[in-house]
């Protein structure tokens, strides 16, 4: 792994708060928000990196798809841990 690169790990657990947050801000107006222009600090500080990481992070894993894709994967799963915990919830 290069310097200054997230471990997929890293990147999705990264990349699943980013969702969380971009879909909260869904109930608001969207053109006020990027994906890519991420301005809360302290979800860096929650992850302990900073921009720059991110940014180096993503270039490498978009140049690496299938690694990208396992992100995403395990993005997905987190998920449907969520969702099927809030559906037993309800029963």
């Amino acid at each position: 792994m290069e310097k200054n690169i997230m471990t997929q790990k890293q990147m999705s657990d990264f990349l699943f708060d980013v969702n969380l947050i971009n879909a909260s801000r869904g109930f608001q107006n969207k053109s006020n928000y990027n994906y890519f222009a991420i301005r809360d600090s302290n979800l860096f500080k929650k992850h302990k990196i900073d921009c720059l990481t991110f940014v180096l992070s993503n270039d490498y894993y978009t140049k690496n798809p299938k690694l990208y894709l396992k992100i995403y994967d395990r993005i997905s799963e987190q998920i449907k841990k969520i969702k099927d915990s809030v559906n037993n919830s309800n029963n």
